[in-house]
């Protein structure tokens, strides 16, 4: 695994934070998580989580999070889609911050609906991180690792 990078990059006169890699790391019994010294000033802000599509956490930097909360609250409220995403996205959310040694406490209900339980992936997917418990991001790796190397796996619209 190449570990996660955080490069800063922006555009429009904002800092955006480029979180990039995949790493293994285990939960202690109290759900914390050690993230590395690099990470720690991309989420100097706080650390917002919440219930991530395809089985994982999104965890979001501050300014990130803000980004997309605008996003979601933009969305007609007359929309039924909208209106489930939102709950979805904001009522499965919760803040934490790192602790002094740069732990990440990922709270007990988001560990339990994604089946996180010792041995945690995080997935730097640029603007966010993943965090897959381990063995369904094996699985889902292994699900499109094959089609994204043959070419054949195209971003959506």
């Amino acid at each position: 695994m190449s570990g996660i990078n955080v490069e800063f990059s922006g555009g429009e006169g904002r800092e955006v934070a480029e979180l990039l890699g995949q790493h293994r790391y285990q939960l202690d019994a109290k759900g914390r998580m050690a993230l590395p010294a690099k990470f720690r000033e991309a989420f100097a802000e706080g650390v917002y989580l919440t219930l991530g599509q395809d089985g994982c956490l999104y965890a979001f930097p501050a300014d990130e999070w803000r980004r997309r909360s605008d996003e979601v609250r933009n969305r007609p409220l007359s929309g039924q889609e909208a209106r489930a995403y939102a709950r979805m996205f904001f009522g499965s959310a919760d803040r934490v911050d790192l602790d002094g040694q740069g732990r990440l406490v990922i709270p007990q209900r988001l560990r339990n609906q994604i089946g996180l339980q010792r041995e945690a992936v995080v997935v730097g997917v640029s603007e966010r991180l993943d965090i897959w418990a381990s063995a369904a991001w094996d699985r889902y790796e292994q699900a499109f690792a094959g089609a994204y190397s043959g070419g054949t796996l195209e971003p959506g619209d």
